[in-house]
């Protein structure tokens, strides 16, 4: 992890990304409408859960932005 620190928020696109371990984020609008609990491969949205039974591999939103500021993507 590179010049990213735990317990501090990081704006990403249209998301705050809250890096709370390694792999473990809550991601949340910048309303705060919801947060998300979201690892590098899950996440508790309505979109991931519906989809990723259909496509193993989709990454919604939430997951690109924690791949994203974790410089996996």
């Amino acid at each position: 992890m590179n010049k990213v620190k735990l317990n501090e928020p990081y704006e990403v696109g249209d998301l705050v990304v809250y890096l709370t371990d390694d792999n473990l984020a809550y991601v949340s609008d910048y309303d705060c409408r919801y947060e998300l609990t979201t690892t590098t491969t899950s996440c508790d949205c309505c979109t991931f859960i519906f989809r990723s039974r259909v496509d193993s591999k989709f990454q919604c939103r939430h997951i690109k932005a924690l791949r994203s500021l974790l410089g996996l993507d």
